[in-house]
């Protein structure tokens, strides 16, 4: 019954969401037609809710075995109305985003060896501006490999397609179409469990390469000059403090190698840095799982027009169980992240958000997250301040399917002319899995 009418729902809406986009709809029509639909079926969710004593059941397995290995394929469907998809400041461009996105991963049940490979695919079709579709791809790999009872060694390999949308600090507005680029990431870590220490080390590499673009008068839009291997290297030494509690000084090291030397701007963006930090993990009794480390951080660059950067570093990352039915996540860290923007030699950033659930049912549950960025481009006189806020739901049809639906605000304020900007989104998903 629920099924029938659900999909229902959906067909509603999606057929709601073209005609409103095709005829300009601005933040007040969506806000009514979020009213319109989700409202009666959070009501009747919450109607059904009073009354009955709430458990939490263990979700059940998933996947098909073949043997030692289990194969888990699924596929997600999202529909997402997007009110201004290239982040402008003025006259913003609403669409209608459909997004297909399936799945297969194979995972291996070795005792002491466990592989995991993994393929996907997102394909993103525009109602209105189809210049603006695009096809991602990845392939993820990993294996682990128990050495004895106190030692682990575990290597990854990861290769992504993906796109960086119009509108991004790194595209311009003007180019006909997002920019594709490839992303391959590979690490080798190894853990090991002395009688009073705990070691772990990793080593980290990235590969970044970008497609050229144009723009719409027919001009190349060069992107070369983003092209670049990252390289990063982190020793960590844990000290177990009591059951649940464990301090740790950690010390890692990074390598940024531009493949074009000097850029286009003349500029040399190579750059070398180091963080240290000093942190505490614990667990306690699974209400409380947190880790959080603070620290000083330096980025040093090739090119003396560029500086240094020299600033504190924090990194945080809470989960706390209110009740068996709500729990509050919080996250935080500050860092230096790359740019090319012309003039600017990175981008010191710090990053929070926070975010609560509850189980309404044992099958419905609702969210509300909130995110703040700061982002300061050194060398320019730029700062962006990014905000936004959401409210998500989810309802889990059965062991193979879940429903999804949320809405978001976001925006930024900016001290460079033409980088404001306000966005409003709504999305609804069905996922499938096996």
């Amino acid at each position: 019954h629920f099924a029938r009418h659900g999909f229902a729902a959906i067909n509603r809406i999606n057929k709601a969401l073209r005609a409103s986009s095709n005829q300009g709809c601005d933040l007040m029509a969506a806000g009514r037609l979020i009213t319109t639909v989700f409202a009666p079926v959070l009501a009747l969710f919450l109607v059904q809710t009073s009354g009955h004593t709430q458990t939490n059941t263990p979700p059940e397995d998933t996947g098909i075995r073949m043997g030692r290995f289990v194969i888990s394929p699924d596929v997600s469907v999202r529909e997402r109305f997007d009110d201004n998809i290239y982040l402008t400041d003025d006259t913003p461009t609403s669409d209608v985003i459909t997004e297909i996105a399936p799945r297969l991963r194979l995972q291996s049940e070795w005792r002491y060896l466990k592989l995991y490979v993994g393929a996907g695919a997102e394909l993103g079709f525009y109602a209105d501006s189809d210049d603006d579709n695009y096809q991602d791809a990845d392939v993820r790999s990993g294996i682990a490999l128990d050495i004895g009872p106190n030692t682990v060694l575990d290597g990854t390999f990861e290769w992504h397609r993906a796109h960086d949308a119009r509108g991004g600090n790194d595209v311009p507005t003007n180019a006909t179409k997002p920019v594709v680029f490839n992303d391959v990431r590979a690490s080798l870590n190894a853990q090991h469990i002395a009688k009073n220490l705990h070691y772990q080390t990793e080593l980290a590499l990235r590969r970044l390469d970008f497609d050229d673009a144009t723009d719409q008068n027919g001009n190349r839009i060069a992107n070369d000059d983003r092209n670049r291997v990252e390289s990063r290297e982190t020793i960590r030494v844990l000290m177990p403090l009591d059951l649940g509690r464990e301090a740790y000084g950690e010390f890692n090291l990074n390598q940024r190698q531009y493949d074009r030397t000097p850029d286009d701007d003349g500029r040399v963006r190579d750059s070398a840095g180091f963080q240290m930090l000093g942190g505490l993990r614990f667990d306690l009794t699974n209400l409380i799982a947190a880790d959080v480390a603070a620290g000083w951080m330096t980025q040093s660059y090739a090119d003396p027009a560029f500086g240094n950067i020299a600033d504190y570093t924090l990194r945080a990352d809470v989960n706390w169980a209110v009740t068996r039915l709500t729990s509050i996540g919080v996250k935080a860290a500050r860092q230096v992240r790359e740019t090319t923007l012309p003039g600017a030699s990175g981008i010191l950033a710090f990053d929070f958000g926070a975010s609560v659930s509850h189980e309404l049912r044992r099958f419905l549950s609702i969210t509300a997250d909130a995110h703040y960025t700061d982002e300061a481009f050194r060398q320019t006189t730029r700062h962006d301040r990014t905000t936004g806020v959401g409210l998500g739901m989810t309802y889990q049809l059965n062991r193979f399917a879940r429903f999804d639906a949320g809405i978001a605000h976001d925006m930024r304020n900016s001290t460079s002319s033409g980088h404001d900007y306000r966005r409003f989104q709504t999305q609804f998903s069905l996922k499938l899995e096996m």
